[in-house]
């Protein structure tokens, strides 16, 4: 299997494409963004006019799109993936949305003769520059062995989770998890801030505590503790404010058809939908730190 279609090579998929490329697969890249297209073939894949033209010959299909709705458009759309693909072509995609519509979209790929997995992945830019992503797969486990070369080209740990959907909801639940220390992490080191601690020595101190998280580690929100870090660079989006908003939108979701009481993740979701009201909806979600700056000492509260 080389020949592959990539669909959304925007932020996230750009880098995964360009790891496909630097290990042989031959890439035909398409996206909605036409700038994103050319910088995609700079980069060595070839251009495609449409999704269509991008999987017309592809061995397998990978897209990477912002939404469940964008991801239903472009398989089963005019002119979709599933109306263009060859038959018992595998189709991989790696967007972070409804669990349900994956299991739609792969209903559908049934009835056209194709083969679907969803396979959302965690990391966020520089993992996905680097090639060292985690992914979620969900799916039949021959079409994972089949696309597993693909994939461990763009991720380090990749991991067979159950039946399509699956992905979906262990990506949903490591969001809800990520979201909520982003907006804890951030009340925290505000409030050292406003007793005049030093914000090194509250991270080394809490990084030897129970208080210690992978976010506190590798996505500091106080700018200047981690170089690495978008907090560093003035919060350039790994993985942006609106898009963790949206997937903590779609953990509330799946929680309330569920019938589970939630009550710390609504709360989360609401911060970071205001922080993106106040103009970070596109950067880095850890800019949650700069929206949750103290209020003017004259302010009642």
């Amino acid at each position: 299997m080389t020949r592959i279609g990539f669909i959304g090579v925007g932020t996230m998929g750009l880098p995964m494409a360009k790891n496909l490329v630097k290990k042989g697969f031959t890439v035909t890249a398409f996206d909605a963004n036409p700038d994103a297209v050319k910088v995609a073939a700079a980069a060595g894949m070839t251009a495609a006019a449409s999704a269509a033209e991008a999987v017309a010959t592809a061995d397998l299909v990978v897209t990477m799109l912002p939404s469940s709705p964008h991801v239903e458009a472009v398989y089963t759309g005019d002119g979709g993936v599933l109306a263009a693909a060859r038959k018992g072509t595998l189709c991989v995609d790696m967007s972070t949305i409804d669990p349900a519509v994956s299991q739609r979209v792969a209903g559908a790929a049934q009835e056209r003769g194709l083969r679907f997995m969803d396979a959302p992945v965690s990391g966020g830019t520089p993992r996905a520059t680097d090639g060292t992503l985690a992914i979620m797969v969900g799916g039949a486990a021959a079409d994972f062995e089949e696309a597993q070369p693909a994939l461990s080209a763009m991720g380090a740990n990749v991991i067979h989770v159950g039946p399509v959907g699956s992905g979906e909801v262990v990506k949903l639940c490591n969001n809800l998890i990520a979201g909520v220390c982003g907006v804890a992490v951030s009340e925290a080191f505000r409030i050292a801030e406003g007793f005049g601690m030093d914000p090194k020595v509250v991270t080394d101190v809490i990084s030897k505590s129970s208080g210690n998280t992978f976010l506190m580690g590798f996505m500091h929100p106080v700018p200047g503790i981690m170089p690495s870090a978008a907090s560093s660079h003035d919060y350039a989006p790994g993985f942006m404010t609106d898009l963790m908003c949206k997937d903590l939108g779609l953990a509330v979701d799946a929680a309330r058809n569920l019938r589970v009481p939630l009550f710390v993740t609504p709360a989360a979701q609401q911060v970071y939908r205001l922080a993106s009201s106040h103009g970070l909806g596109r950067r880095d979600f850890t800019s949650v730190y700069a929206f949750l700056k103290p209020s003017s000492g004259q302010a009642p509260v």
